[in-house]
């Protein structure tokens, strides 16, 4: 074996003395491991320095919290210290208000004189006895109705809810007059007064003009201007007043408004229709022209119709300037002929001028 090992030994070249040169990869390879060294080493430095950092403010951070808690504890102490303060400063004031009003009422007690106290005790019974009989004695006795000429007098004041003995001064103007007008279509507006000691006088307005409209069952109604059903009539009846043409009411309720029922094809609007018509019946009233009015049309709010008597077609068209429209109207028919017949159109479709189409004789 030691032969062998010698043999081996004998066999290795000998040693030149020159250094083993290294290869440009390995140099690389070994600058890059510095280099990679190097930077990890500044990493691991800047985290501490972070980590150092984080340290100083998690302190300052505690540090301050622990500053605004002990100001809030300050605060509050103070304020607490201040509202016992104030409560003890209340409780003195109440106590010495409170002895000086005993004081005060000692004292006036002593300074009201017997005779003083007489008069306050008979002054108190008189307004006891004045409370007393406007309860018990100024109780309606009479009660008068004024401007009625639709309604009796008792009608009215059945209606009214008046009865004999009701306190005068407790009675409800308001109420009486709704209770009239909710239950008498005619009557338009309701004033009430109170003449002591024990008279009710209930002054009315009722409608003077009623319209004719009819329902799909070919049922007559009377409407006033604003509307509202004032009872059933018959046909020859209904003739006697301004008829209201192409508009088909629904069944109506006496004494409210009426309904429109639509058309079939639903191209024109119940309500607008509604309003269109109110409108103009307002507005024939206001005009005065109700005596000379005949029938009315309303087919739709852009398109209304009256008829002048038996004489004339008056084309009004829409809403607009219905009142300048009717008092217009007037002036045209001063400057007809007494037997002209024929169409005036106050549409202004075509200008600010009415147009007369008189029919051929």
């Amino acid at each position: 074996m030691e032969q062998e090992n010698r043999k081996r030994t004998s066999q290795r070249p000998a040693p030149t003395g020159r250094k083993k040169r290294t290869s440009p990869a390995a140099r690389m390879a070994n600058q890059h491991r510095r280099q990679r060294a190097a930077e990890e080493a500044q990493q691991v430095q800047q985290a501490q320095e972070r980590r150092q950092q984080q340290k100083i403010k998690a302190a300052k951070e505690a540090k301050r919290r622990r500053e605004e808690k002990k100001a809030r504890d300050s605060r509050a102490a103070a304020e607490a210290q201040r509202r016992r303060d104030e409560r003890k400063e209340r409780t003195r004031l109440n106590g010495m208000r409170d002895k000086q009003k005993r004081k005060a009422k000692h004292r006036v007690r002593r300074r009201i004189s017997p005779e003083a106290w007489k008069r306050i005790i008979i002054m108190g019974g008189i307004a006891v006895a004045l409370v007393l009989s406007m309860i018990i004695f100024f109780r309606v006795r009479t009660v008068e109705v004024q401007g009625n000429n639709y309604y009796t007098s008792d009608e009215i004041v059945q209606a009214a809810g008046i009865a004999s003995g009701d306190n005068l001064l407790t009675l409800s103007r308001g109420e009486i007059a709704g209770n009239v007008i909710a239950q008498l279509p005619y009557v338009k507006a309701v004033r009430v007064t109170r003449t002591l000691p024990d008279t009710v006088v209930i002054s009315v307005t009722e409608h003077e003009t009623t319209f004719a409209v009819t329902d799909a069952g070919g049922k007559y109604y009377l409407i006033t201007a604003a509307g509202k059903a004032t009872e059933q009539v018959e046909e020859h009846e209904a003739k006697s007043h301004i008829l209201i043409q192409d508009i088909t009411v629904q069944p109506p309720v006496i004494g409210e408004q009426i309904h429109i029922a639509p058309n079939e094809d639903g191209s024109v609007s119940p309500q607008e229709q509604f309003d269109a018509l109110t409108l103009l019946l307002r507005e024939i009233e206001a005009s005065q022209l109700e005596k000379d009015i005949t029938v009315v049309s309303v087919p739709s709010a852009f398109n209304l119709t009256v008829w002048y008597e038996d004489r004339f077609e008056v084309r009004l068209g829409t809403t607009d300037d219905l009142a300048y429209k009717l008092e217009y109207l007037k002036v045209v028919i001063q400057e007809q002929k007494e037997y002209t017949t024929g169409i005036i159109d106050l549409t202004f479709s075509s200008g600010p001028e009415a147009h007369v189409m008189p029919n051929e004789e």
